[in-house]
């Protein structure tokens, strides 16, 4: 059952210690009021928004996919995800989650740097342990392996 009148005050709690910097206090204040009441995705949206303070990304993205999935037109949540996706190196999934609250909102102006930053950063090298797995015993190999054909003062 739920208590719409204690999750909404301790919902308001949580936002006044956020804006205190108390992110801790405020995460928990977020979770009490969505133990109390687990249908706004309001109360995700903002208790991602600590964890992502608290250095939490991963946390954080499970909030804001639960946010989604109660308002799938939540240009916030899908931003702040993508916030939480560049946090763990996903770049290409945060610059979807950033296109897509410009798609659901283009004057959610929040985005429009987010997404900026996130095409204006180099690759990173997360990109791949399989990449590695396959390169590494390639390097590990001489031309002549591949084509015996090869002279071997170039083979390496």
């Amino acid at each position: 059952m739920t208590n719409k009148y204690a999750a909404r005050k301790m919902f308001d709690e949580g936002v006044a210690a956020y804006v205190k910097n108390d992110f801790q206090d405020s995460f928990d204040l977020f979770s009490r009021a969505i133990r109390c009441d687990p249908t706004p995705a309001l109360f995700y949206v903002c208790r991602g928004a600590a964890s992502l303070k608290l250095q939490k990304a991963r946390e954080a993205i499970e909030d804001f996919n639960r946010a989604i999935k109660l308002d799938p037109l939540n240009a916030r949540a899908d931003h702040l995800r993508g916030i939480a996706y560049e946090k763990i190196g996903a770049l290409a999934r945060a610059f979807r989650d950033f296109d897509r609250s410009l798609e659901i909102d283009p004057e959610y102006a929040a985005a429009y740097p987010s997404r900026e930053s996130a095409l204006a950063r180099p690759k990173q090298p997360d990109a791949s342990a399989a990449d590695v797995d396959i390169v590494d015993p390639l390097m590990a190999m001489r031309l002549t392996d591949f084509d015996p054909k090869v002279p071997s003062d170039l083979a390496i």
